[in-house]
């Protein structure tokens, strides 16, 4: 075994590592964050919100990144791993505790309840991105309310990997939304940056590429989770033609740097109100997907004004370099320079503390945070 299915093999071969603490942002079972400290003794350290990936599929959950977040933590940064509501209801036949089955990769064929190779359905419409919101403004107040030691809440940085990527790209692009929409926020999140590791960033280049078996499409709510199988196309124009095979150069550009952290950390308040454009697990029109794209898309979404780096393994096939081409792209069309680090191989390593990328990871976090990494 080699290549990508090895690197999938090493994270999912490591023993998930216990928390410090765990603590609720919400009513909700999924609705929870781990938190891991650094040593005593090392000083408040930036407080780092880790969103997981497995392409919003209920069999992957944050178990996966904890040997990353505890690696993390041990180079002096405070980490708050978050779980959110993935793609399943209270009646879903995978249960509301889905097991994590490595193999197939999370946008991989996985082997259904009748026995088939179908993938579990991506995503919930609105309440994963409810929960993204709701972490991101409640879990530094979690953190001054639980009196955590050792995490800094005026230094927040969001990281996430392939969903958990495209999750802190959003979060970071909410002011943004329309003023009506229910995740809408006055002015940028008070965050040092975002760092996305091999994100599903730009969602009209995820689909021309069927990323993850479809999963952007079950996020918005298709049947299929292809919008032409239900009779329309959301694809929308901005990208037509993408070339599967096309790689980015191995190379680091600095994104803007003028940007200081805030000394406060302060969410908005979301209205409760769903609009007629959304329905929970149901199936959505095509007219309802168009206007959930425009809401859901990072690359859509931009310019943000919050420093934002993408690290992206050159050898991905899970979520193709493509995809973090096409968003970087996106940004500069419109004045917003993304720092764009490409890294050797796949999807996996930039989540596996065993290898060289990890660190790379690590001190990319370290940069916007203001911080200097450990060892």
């Amino acid at each position: 075994m080699g290549g990508a299915a090895a690197e999938e093999a090493s994270v999912f071969g490591l023993a998930p590592v216990a928390p410090d603490r765990t603590a609720a942002y919400g009513e909700h079972p999924d609705q929870v964050v781990d938190f891991y400290l650094p040593p005593d003794g090392s000083g408040p350290a930036p407080l780092v919100l880790l969103f997981h990936g497995g392409a919003w599929r209920a069999p992957y959950d944050r178990r996966h990144v904890s040997p990353f977040a505890a690696f993390l933590a041990g180079r002096g940064l405070a980490v708050a791993s978050v779980e959110y509501r993935r793609g399943r209801d209270d009646s879903s036949p995978y249960g509301p505790a889905a097991p994590e089955v490595p193999g197939g990769g999370p946008g991989g064929p996985r082997p259904g309840p009748d026995g088939t190779g179908e993938a579990p359905r991506a995503g919930r419409w609105p309440e994963t991105f409810d929960d993204i919101a709701a972490a991101v403004d409640g879990v530094p107040r979690l953190v001054r309310d639980l009196g955590l030691p050792g995490a800094d809440t005026g230094r927040v940085v969001l990281t996430g990997h392939s969903a958990g990527g495209h999750a802190v790209l959003w979060a970071a692009a909410r002011h943004r939304l329309p003023s009506g929409t229910p995740w809408y926020l006055p002015s940028p999140s008070p965050l040092c940056g975002a760092v996305a590791l091999a994100p599903i960033a730009d969602f009209a280049t995820a689909r021309a590429l069927d990323v993850c078996s479809g999963a952007v499409g079950q996020l918005l709510g298709e049947r299929g989770g292809k919008s032409d199988s239900a009779g329309g196309n959301i694809s929308g124009s901005r990208v037509s033609g993408v070339n599967s095979d096309r790689r980015v150069n191995s190379h680091s550009d600095d994104g803007a740097n003028g940007h200081s952290c805030n000394t406060s950390h302060s969410g908005g308040n979301r209205s409760s109100d769903r609009g007629a454009n959304s329905g929970s697990h149901g199936r959505a029109r095509t007219d309802e997907l168009t206007a959930r794209l425009a809401l859901a898309d990072p690359a859509a979404l931009l310019p943000t004004a919050v420093p934002t780096t993408v690290v992206q393994g050159r050898a991905d096939t899970d979520v193709p370099p493509a995809v973090a081409d096409a968003f970087v792209t996106a940004a500069s069309r419109v004045g917003q320079r993304v720092r764009l680090v490409t890294t050797e191989g796949g999807h996996f390593p930039l989540i596996d503390p065993t290898t060289p990328v990890a660190h790379t990871v690590a001190e990319e976090i370290a940069r916007l945070a203001g911080a200097h990494p450990g060892a």
